[in-house]
């Protein structure tokens, strides 16, 4: 079975950074269980994407009879995950100390923007705050105005880390017995993702890579048109000789700094991104074809044979094509899980487990359930 079997999760989250952690628990075995607000919506993609292999149900948090199925569901839950700004689900009376008053053994993971301590803890954001408040905007934009990195890292990133905090407190207690709260934060995560440039010592000098122009970081770690695409290469100083041994590259070992720039960069354009990554790479040195389309990744028949592009039936929409999960464990076999329920789909099958199957029709009939709503993320 799965490394999680048995393990289950009570996930709170909205958006990215927090369904990216149960969406990680649950591709690993657990069973986790998304509540959802039936008051809220979001987009069909983003569900869809960071909802699979969970169960859905859409349970109203604000009510009396909501707080008592979700008392219900912590008797035998191991973890609860939720990515609200401190001090949100403790006015609902769910908070961290609140839980492990009913459930002192319980692993309670809280993701936001800013952490769960400081300062800054009761402030909204999400990712496009993250990258203005660590630099990731300064120095994505170069010497021009900021810009923002447009792929969401610190969301996963942070999702990511929570998961992680998650199997490391579980093995704690597993050791002890004992629960704890784990804080990760997209903040914390676009440190992570800049840890090389935060170092602050005598000397130091602001000089790395960046801005839009940026085709790498030196003349052997970067990428070069050719006669028909880009290709990226990397190789190392002492490694030089034997790059210059290469067809049509002969004599560069010579050359150094820009001038090694300009003539890689003439030489490259005499022939074909594949004629060069072949040669470079019979001769051990690093280079690959830049690839100008993802779904000419989701499409390599390597990738679909490994589990890594899958092709389901998503309720109402179709086939949908997307990434499988990583990294794989070679005795506890990772499974992407089923697609990603229709919000509230589970409801029923969800009260029934807990013993509250027979109040399941009233609860829908007040609101306090629903079985078919556009779900938050």
């Amino acid at each position: 079975g799965s490394v999680l079997d048995g393990v289950k999760v009570l996930d709170l989250c909205i958006i990215l950074a927090g369904p990216t952690c149960g969406r990680t628990l649950a591709e690993y075995g657990a069973n986790v269980i998304k509540i959802d607000n039936p008051k809220r919506g979001t987009t069909v993609s983003s569900h869809n994407e960071v909802n699979r292999a969970k169960r859905s149900i859409l349970l109203d948090l604000k009510t009396e009879e909501g707080l008592n199925v979700f008392w219900r569901l912590l008797e035998d839950a191991d973890v609860v995950a939720q990515n609200y700004r401190a001090g949100k689900l403790e006015n609902l009376g769910i908070g961290y100390e609140e839980v492990r008053k009913r459930r002192p053994d319980i692993i309670y993971v809280s993701l936001n923007a800013f952490g769960h301590l400081g300062p800054w803890a009761g402030r909204p954001g999400h990712e496009g705050f993250a990258q203005a408040t660590t630099g990731m905007d300064r120095r994505f934009g170069g010497d021009g105005p900021p810009i923002s990195q447009p792929n969401a890292i610190n969301d996963y990133g942070t999702g990511f880390m929570g998961a992680y905090g998650v199997a490391l407190a579980l093995l704690h207690r597993e050791r002890t017995g004992q629960g704890q709260h784990v804080d990760s934060a997209l903040a914390y995560t676009a440190m992570i993702h800049q840890s090389p440039y935060m170092q602050l010592y005598e000397g130091k000098t602001w000089d790395e890579t960046k801005g839009q122009d940026a085709l790498g970081d030196g003349p052997l770690h970067r990428a070069y048109r050719s006669k028909d695409g880009w290709l990226f290469v990397g190789v190392q100083e002492p490694d030089l000789p034997r790059m210059a041994g290469v067809d049509g590259l002969s004599g560069i070992d010579s050359l150094r700094g820009e001038a090694l720039t300009k003539s890689l960069e003439e030489r490259f354009q005499s022939d074909t991104v594949q004629a060069w990554v072949q040669r470079l790479n019979d001769a051990g040195i690093g280079a690959h074809r830049v690839l100008p389309a993802v779904n000419e990744l989701l499409d390599d028949p390597w990738a679909i044979n490994h589990g890594l592009s899958v092709t389901r039936e998503h309720d109402e929409i179709g086939l949908v094509t997307g990434f499988g999960p990583s990294p794989r464990l070679s005795r506890t076999p990772v499974a992407i899980g089923r697609p990603a329920p229709k919000p509230g789909a589970d409801g029923r099958e969800i009260l029934e487990e807990i013993g509250l199957g027979h109040e399941f029709d009233g609860l829908l009939e007040r609101g306090v359930i629903l079985t078919d709503g556009v779900a938050a993320g």
